[in-house]
């Protein structure tokens, strides 16, 4: 029997939908499994405004910033903490016999993440290469994350992720820190986060629709850094260098297609004025 996907929260919700517009694997099938075969056909034919278009550029910038550093890293075990219904191991290991992809997060949503890979597999008639493994896993857990890192084979691995710090306040942070440290410096490699948001003031058209209402309920803004600078500090605190960060993936974005010329110059004059609210790190204990 199939799963009942009511239980998806609000937020993970919206944010699947609105990925669902992008070229972004298996977001579109998911959506389709999880609302219908019309869902997507109804949803194209929505008129988007303004501060949807601009979300939807963001997070398709932040997935895709992720890949492109994860690529560049050349790891072949890959952790990913929080992955919410992001199928990004499940579009790995159906292209690399190498890759061993371990996909995590809360036990409420692994268990309808992996209903929803179970019949991607089958309907799609999907033949992996590699292995991936879907396992429930609370990140700030020390031992549970020792003990599912201990599972990998052995080798360096890449810890990553995005979606995730903005949640988590100062102390929950350098908890955090703290069990990646452990593991990267007894197996090696990185820890890729697209989650580095430094504090900006919204414009007041954005600050009041449900979106806007989710991030003030989980104090999404208290959250973010104060600085990149304040951010690069905060990490060599906790014992980690900055590599490399990941560069504009402006001309990879899908979502430009739904923005017209006067919007994407008008998007284009904001950022330069408002500046970079969000960047992708390769992180590396020392």
């Amino acid at each position: 029997m199939n799963r009942d996907y009511s239980s998806i929260s609000p937020s993970a919700k919206s944010l699947l939908l609105a990925k669902s517009l992008t070229n972004i694997p298996f977001v579109a099938d998911a959506v389709k499994l999880i609302y219908g075969n019309d869902a997507l056909e109804k949803l194209h034919h929505k008129d988007f405004d303004e501060v949807f278009l601009k979300r939807l550029v963001h997070f398709e910038s932040r997935y895709l910033s992720l890949d492109s550093l994860l690529f560049a890293s050349g790891s072949l075990n890959i952790i990913e903490i929080s992955s919410g219904y992001s199928f990004r191991g499940l579009d790995l290991v159906l292209r690399h016999p190498t890759i061993y992809y371990l996909d995590t997060d809360l036990q409420g949503v692994i268990d309808i993440k992996k209903d929803l890979v179970d019949r991607l597999i089958v309907d799609e008639k999907l033949q992996l290469k590699g292995k991936l493994k879907t396992e429930a896993l609370n990140a700030l857990d020390g031992d549970a994350f020792s003990n599912v890192i201990n599972q990998m084979p052995l080798g360096p691995i890449s810890i990553i992720n995005e979606g995730l710090l903005v949640y988590l306040n100062n102390e929950e942070k350098t908890s955090l820190c703290k069990t990646i440290h452990k593991s990267l410096k007894q197996r090696g490699g990185y820890w890729i986060t697209a989650d580095v948001y430094v504090k900006r003031p919204a414009p007041k058209s954005e600050t009041n629709d449900h979106f806007s209402q989710f991030l003030e309920a989980h104090q999404v803004e208290d959250n973010k850094f104060e600085s990149f600078e304040q951010a690069e500090h905060f990490f060599l605190e906790q014992g980690f260098k900055l590599i490399t960060k990941a560069t504009s993936v402006w001309h990879q974005l899908s979502s430009l297609k739904y923005i017209d010329i006067e919007l994407l110059k008008k998007m284009k004059e904001q950022a330069n004025k408002i500046g970079r609210i969000r960047e992708t790190w390769v992180l590396k204990a020392i």
